[in-house]
């Protein structure tokens, strides 16, 4: 697949160009915001995802061979109707899927070495990845039933519920989706009511899904972007509390929907159905 050209796969001297692929500068990780804001008169703002853009670079190479230039405008003119893998070797090694969007322009800066600066590297939505951005310390962002204004951002059909809990020893939690073993949290529940779901969508790569783990809980089955994915068993012998129940890495950057939906069904050793949602950790 054309990702699997990698304009810079070492960081290390190429001797066939006598150079290295890697810019010198512009992994910025710039990326606009893709949500449209409205704000009314009075009241809070409104806001909806409406673009799948990634990110963008302007990318540098400063006094640099002819043989690193012309494999510059090789990958330019060779996928400007496709893409390929650039690395982020400064920024842990992350991986990118595009394409230079603007000419490479060299200038030659003496002694038969070149510059090119600020060539624009935009990624692509929707293809495939050789690596998946996995850094969730650092990368990830978490998604709740509200927003901090209190708006309901979790989409639901059927007779979910939200219902505040205390805390339980047992539950885990990231440096995005607090820890509730000492303080109350929320959760979308329901009865476990065949054909009921609940559903998030988001902007980005892959997701870590949260919900209840305990002694009353079932079944419920996983479709991402509408395609059946898995069935997750909710049932464990005491209350945990929410736990990392589903993790699903390896998707390219796209608007994602990622539902629930409960099938009536149970552990035989559960005393109940109950499907209860607390958050997505998305990957960014």
């Amino acid at each position: 697949m054309p990702a699997s050209d990698i304009l810079n796969p070492t960081t290390t001297w190429s001797e066939d160009i006598e150079d290295s692929m890697t810019p010198d500068y512009g992994f910025t990780r710039k990326r606009t915001s893709t949500k449209l804001q409205k704000k009314a008169v009075g009241g809070t703002p409104w806001t909806r995802e409406t673009q799948n853009t990634g990110h963008v670079f302007s990318l540098t190479w400063t006094t640099r061979t002819w043989a690193c230039v012309q494999r510059l405008k090789r990958y330019f003119e060779q996928y400007e109707d496709g893409f390929f893998t650039i690395v982020d070797w400064d920024g842990g090694g992350r991986q990118y899927v595009g394409r230079f969007t603007s000419e490479i322009i060299p200038v030659e800066t003496g002694n038969g070495m070149w510059t090119v600066q600020g060539a624009t590297f935009e990624e692509i939505p929707q293809q495939a990845m050789l690596e998946y951005p996995s850094d969730w310390a650092d990368d990830a962002i978490a998604f709740f039933l509200a927003n901090d204004f209190g708006d309901q951002k979790l989409a639901t059909s059927g007779t979910w519920t939200e219902t505040a809990r205390t805390a339980v020893a047992g539950s885990v939690g990231t440096e995005h989706v607090p820890l509730p073993t000492t303080t109350a949290y929320t959760t979308m529940d329901d009865a476990g009511t065949l054909g009921d779901w609940a559903q998030y969508e988001y902007r980005g790569y892959g997701f870590r899904l949260y919900m209840l783990k305990g002694p009353a809980m079932g079944q419920a089955d996983v479709y991402v972007d509408g395609v059946f994915l898995v069935t997750l068993d909710l049932y464990a012998a005491e209350a945990m509390g929410p736990q990392i129940v589903l993790t699903n890495q390896s998707m390219p950057l796209d608007i994602h929907r990622v539902q629930v939906v409960c099938d009536g069904t149970k552990n035989e050793a559960s005393s109940g159905t109950n499907v209860s949602w607390y958050a997505l950790e998305v990957m960014r």
